[in-house]
């Protein structure tokens, strides 16, 4: 790995921001927790208040900034599944494009690549136009031994799905081969719901939880959930056991403002656009086209649609798949809704009281880059104009 070193550059500016950002957050945690003094005194993090980044080493020197326009041919993906946020959809819909994607079928023995020291990129179902290299970026077992074959480096893969984007963008990337983040992200109280009634019946996951069948999802909620702070703890690198404060919130505020292109499960559609855009998809192909079209095309009633892409979503760490799922599949898990108001929801905004102010601020940033990425449409366009009036030119002077 590269030893890393903090850069020099001033950063009086940025700490006075982060310490509004900080006031306001800690009027935030009041609001979700009545335990706002205790998050506070958690803190582990609070060195870096004092050094002269704004961001970990792993965001600062292998990802691409989201002011940086976008370049498929020198940067790769790495799309960060958050469990039960519409990341299984994402997988499919570019399954269904054709692209290289890491996922765990990768090194399902049954393909004879998984026990090879060079990278393979195959076609693990006959008659599907999708392809996946051998390699397993959901484990950091899987981690490291795609950072040893030169993953990256190759260029083999389009997009990378990890579960763990602070192990996987730490390992598989560096200076020379930066990486671009995108994600989707849903509100924490309902993603945490979501999971509670889907792992009820999910019997092809390795962490199928048939007992809490029998309990009520407050009880689980008070005594069963650990998936507490999941967003800030996997962004700082934290296991889900540790605790988190208030100086792991700005890290984790400061990375994905500056790191990630952000996407929404309410949103899911204009997400996948920017996604779009990123990658450098062509959206005016027809096989793109009708693939969008498998998810988005259909007339859906009006109201909350969050549970629409939530079938099949990957959950725990584990990152399972059902059957090695490949079909744009928009069956719900349909599931009572907790809202505010309900002693449910109460409990588990406190306790995720960190992710409920990162999710807000998401919700901001998501309307933010809206302008940034629509940029990046329209300078795209003029370079593949440009490219196709040169290219006809060259034709008539032959």
């Amino acid at each position: 790995m590269v030893n890393y070193s903090w850069p020099s550059k001033p950063i009086v500016y940025t700490l006075i921001g982060l310490a509004f950002w900080t006031f306001l957050d800690l009027q935030a945690v009041s609001k979700y927790s009545d335990n706002g003094r205790r998050t506070l005194a958690t803190t582990t993090n609070i060195s870096y208040l004092k050094s002269e980044s704004t961001l970990l080493p792993w965001a600062h020197y292998n990802i691409r900034s989201v002011k940086e326009r976008p370049d498929p041919s020198s940067e790769t993906a790495l799309f960060w599944h958050i469990p039960k946020s519409g990341g299984t959809t994402a997988k499919q819909i570019y399954q269904c494009m054709g692209k290289t994607l890491t996922i765990r079928i990768g090194v399902d023995p049954r393909y004879g690549h998984d026990q090879s020291d060079e990278l393979v990129v195959f076609k693990p179902i006959e008659g599907k136009d999708w392809k996946t290299v051998n390699v397993d970026t959901v484990s950091e077992k899987g981690i490291l031994r795609a950072e040893e074959m030169g993953l990256v480096a190759s260029g083999k893969a389009d997009i990378i799905f990890a579960m763990d984007v602070n192990f996987a963008s730490s390992h598989l990337f560096d200076r020379l081969n930066k990486g671009r983040i995108l994600s989707i992200f849903r509100h924490p109280v309902d993603r945490l719901a979501s999971k509670f009634y889907y792992l009820q019946s999910a019997t092809w996951e390795r962490t199928y939880r048939p007992e809490w069948a029998d309990m009520s999802i407050l009880e689980w909620a008070e005594k069963h959930n650990f998936d507490e702070n999941f967003l800030v703890k996997k962004i700082v690198g934290k296991k889900l056991t540790d605790d988190a404060g208030m100086a792991d919130l700005i890290i984790a505020k400061e990375i994905v403002r500056r790191r990630f292109i952000v996407g929404l499960l309410d949103e899911m559609e204009e997400s996948v656009h920017r996604f779009n855009v990123m990658l450098g998809v062509n959206e005016s192909d027809e096989k793109t086209k009708e693939c969008m079209n498998e998810v988005f095309g259909t007339t859906k009633d009006e109201g909350d649609k969050s549970d629409e892409v939530d079938s099949v979503e990957a959950q725990g760490d584990e990152g399972d798949e059902k059957d090695n799922a490949v079909e744009i599949n928009t069956n719900s898990n349909k599931h009572p809704k907790i809202v505010e108001g309900m002693p449910e929801y109460k409990l588990m905004a406190e306790r995720n009281s960190l992710d409920m102010i990162l999710y807000e601020y998401i919700r901001l940033l998501f309307q933010e880059q809206k302008s940034v990425i629509n940029r990046y449409a329209r300078e795209a366009l003029v370079q593949q104009h440009a490219l196709t009036t040169n290219v006809q030119r060259k034709r008539q002077l032959r």
